[in-house]
């Protein structure tokens, strides 16, 4: 049977963690910064990356899978 239950989203509230991190920021500024976070600094290739390489270390200790290398000519 297929489990269907699990996390497959990421949500980061940029918002929640600027008023957590830094009370004194007003909302106009962190309203600036969520923005400039959004369309500026969050690229979603890195974010891929990231999701790559998870995938990579987990098929590498979990799975016991490695790429298979070409095997070099001693000649």
């Amino acid at each position: 049977m297929l489990n269907t239950e699990y996390d497959k989203e990421y949500v980061f509230d940029i918002d929640a963690y600027l008023i957590e991190n830094y009370p004194t920021m007003n909302q106009v500024t962190r309203r600036s910064i969520c923005s400039l976070s959004i369309n500026d600094w969050i690229d979603d290739s890195a974010v891929e990356e990231y999701v790559d390489e998870c995938v990579s270390d987990y098929a590498k200790t979990k799975l016991e899978l490695n790429k298979k290398e070409e095997e070099e000519d001693d000649d």
